[in-house]
């Protein structure tokens, strides 16, 4: 009786660094914490609410945990930042994060896709133009949330310069930023990261910082293409005619 011999492991590839994927947890974790945390003061009338207080012990240390996630997400902003400026791989992401005239382009052939006017999606590179969106989405929100949040909570100072009704006015923005921030990510994020079935049941992305070649070929064709290019003596290969998902 002979043994077949075992098929070759897939490749995988690197991408999201270690630092990336720390970035990513804290973000994460500081994000729904002021979700839950902000849940009472949105909705006081909620039992959900009264049960949140109760689980976290009052609503004075539900106010200490909030604003302990904020200074977390300040403190993150800040360094990623610094990290898409001044480190090279930063730098890199950020060009690649950029929206370029395809992505416009790939919008429209996705709905085209959709509606069934043509058999094929658009050939992606290291990000699609959803990704690009949600990037600047968060970076967009991030900045509101953190500014408003902080003339919420240091209220006397800012009526030392600003009127009475820009308070007001942060106190809307606010509320309404996290609970357009939590359904883009439960209904919008969820889907194209974890629930996408090409992907399910979860992207292993965000634990391990790795992709199959098989995901990268399929979800992002241009960038493994040029990946190939740039390994000596490896032969490039054609990307898909009918990329269809």
């Amino acid at each position: 009786m002979t043994s077949t011999p075992d098929a070759p492991a897939e490749r995988r590839f690197k991408r999201m660094t270690l630092n990336q994927r720390i970035q990513h947890i804290i973000l994460m974790t500081s994000f729904f914490t002021l979700v839950v945390t902000g849940f009472p003061v949105r909705y006081p009338d909620s039992p959900v609410s009264s049960k949140i207080i109760q689980l976290v012990g009052g609503f004075t240390m539900r106010s200490r945990i909030h604003r302990l996630a904020a200074c977390v997400l300040i403190g993150l902003t800040v360094y990623h930042v610094f990290y898409m400026t001044l480190s090279k791989h930063g730098r890199s992401e950020l060009r690649a994060l950029m929206p370029a005239f395809k992505d416009a382009t790939d919008a429209i052939q996705m709905l085209k896709f959709y509606v069934g006017l043509t058999p094929n999606t658009p050939l992606f590179d290291r990000f699609n133009f959803i990704e690009k969106f949600e990037y600047l989405a968060l970076g967009w929100g991030s900045i509101l949330m953190i500014a408003t949040g902080l003339m919420l909570w240091f209220q006397n100072q800012t009526l030392e310069y600003l009127p009475k009704w820009t308070l007001d006015v942060a106190r809307v923005i606010h509320s309404y930023e996290a609970l357009l921030g939590f359904l883009a990510i439960i209904v919008w994020h969820f889907y194209q990261v974890h629930l996408n079935p090409q992907v399910f049941p979860m992207s292993r992305v965000w634990l391990d910082g790795e992709i199959s070649e098989h995901q990268l070929k399929t979800l992002h064709p241009l960038e493994y293409e040029r990946i190939l290019k740039q390994e000596v003596g490896r032969p490039t290969q054609p990307h898909p005619k009918n990329h269809s998902l």
